[in-house]
């Protein structure tokens, strides 16, 4: 199935996403950028895949304006502050959405979003790769159905070299980011995590360290789920460079 999208936000991360959308039959219609240099970057990587340059409109109004009617989707990568007012905008004028995580700044955002997807009939997806994964959909049927035993203990870890590969960027800007290490790449874990238990969380506690820089760096969380097990979460944001992650279940 051909699916028309719009792309909201041309920067390095969605570039890393294009090769994958153009491969599984996605219709890039129109890019929405103000910035000429990532445009033209994503210009540069369209031509190597073979697929056809579509146009540039800087202001999302205006491109919904012009361009909804031929649309199904939008894939929204932008930085986080801007992603409940573009993903509305968009559900309201009928496309769906795909947002870069982490979804929103705050519960407040997250709530409205929702309303207008449940106001509006589309569909909003958040790109967490762990919650839509098949694997981790059929571990979490194993675990929830108790299959594999009572569940007792959950114990997740992350670590990046975060810190130096985003210093005097935009997330490492409080207003813009909305938080550091954990609300960043540990998104990906706390959204995996939570699909495995699938259950809430009764008690939280968490402690924090920026490490000098103006968001939060390193962080550990203790909690109770509310059928009792135990869950431990750290995450180091500032290693060596590389990525990886782990959940433990018990």
């Amino acid at each position: 199935m051909i699916t028309r999208t719009a792309l909201i936000g041309a920067g390095g991360m969605a570039r890393r996403h294009l090769p994958l959308m153009i491969k599984t039959g996605a219709d890039l219609r129109i890019i929405c950028e103000p910035s000429s240099k990532n445009y033209e970057d994503t210009l540069e990587l369209l031509e190597e895949l073979g697929a056809p340059p579509p146009p540039n409109e800087p202001d999302l109004v205006t491109m919904l304006d012009r361009y909804a009617a031929g649309l199904d989707a939008a894939f929204i990568v932008t930085p986080h502050n801007l992603h409940h007012d573009q993903a509305k905008l968009c559900l309201e004028a009928g496309l769906d959405v795909l947002l870069e995580k982490p979804m929103v700044m705050n519960a407040r955002e997250a709530i409205s979003l929702m309303e207008t997807r449940d106001r509006t009939g589309k569909l909003l997806v958040v790109a967490f790769q762990g919650g839509l994964s098949p694997q981790i959909r059929e571990a979490a049927r194993l675990i929830q159905s108790g299959e594999l035993g009572e569940l007792l203990n959950v114990t997740g870890m992350v670590w990046q070299g975060w810190k130096e590969a985003t210093v005097d960027t935009w997330r490492q800007m409080p207003e813009v980011a909305g938080g550091g290490f954990m609300f960043d790449t540990g998104a990906h874990m706390l959204n995996t995590l939570c699909t495995l238990v699938g259950e809430d969380f009764a008690t939280v506690a968490a402690w924090t360290d920026n490490r000098g820089a103006p968001v939060d760096i390193d962080g550990v969380v203790m909690a109770r789920l509310e059928s009792g097990a135990l869950v431990t979460i750290n995450g180091c944001g500032d290693s060596i460079p590389g990525l990886d992650s782990e959940i433990f279940s018990r």
